[in-house]
């Protein structure tokens, strides 16, 4: 983890713990490294705030993770909010930041939505068409 660039704020504590006090559910390599009570020269690496080790490579293999995959599923009925497919199905970070976890920034889509929706936030205006899909999706499960 060594290559990666630190910022500033990556050593300044004022700001607060990056797992936002919930370790064991933001608590993987990337996020901690970056965070500003990293103890970045213990092996494995250390949380100084929670004082724990942090073991995870990545999140997803995280209890923690599983635990809001599964409450992000259930709400969303076990289907692609856009294509209502069943099979095959991934947690979107809607907002595009892979470390905010919050169950309003997840989305459950398919494989096939999900592939979609990463190729049209490569293009020019992206972001805000599948904003607005996304936004329309929610709005329309809310009225039902």
């Amino acid at each position: 983890m060594s290559e990666i660039q630190l910022d500033l704020g990556a050593f300044d504590p004022a700001g607060g713990a990056l797992c936002d006090g919930n370790p064991g559910l933001n608590g993987f390599l990337p996020l901690c490294y970056r965070c500003p009570f990293a103890d970045r020269t213990a092996r494995p690496l250390r949380c100084r705030e929670y004082d724990l080790p942090i073991r995870a490579r990545g999140k997803y293999a995280l209890k923690g993770w599983k635990k809001v995959r599964t409450l992000v599923l259930e709400r969303d009925g076990n289907r692609c909010v856009i294509c209502s497919g069943e099979e095959n199905l991934h947690i979107h970070h809607i907002d595009g930041d892979n470390t905010h976890d919050s169950a309003e920034n997840l989305a459950t889509l398919c494989e096939f939505c999900h592939a979609r929706v990463h190729t049209e936030l490569r293009r020019e205006g992206g972001h805000e068409r599948v904003a607005r899909v996304l936004d329309l999706v929610r709005a329309e499960k809310r009225d039902a």
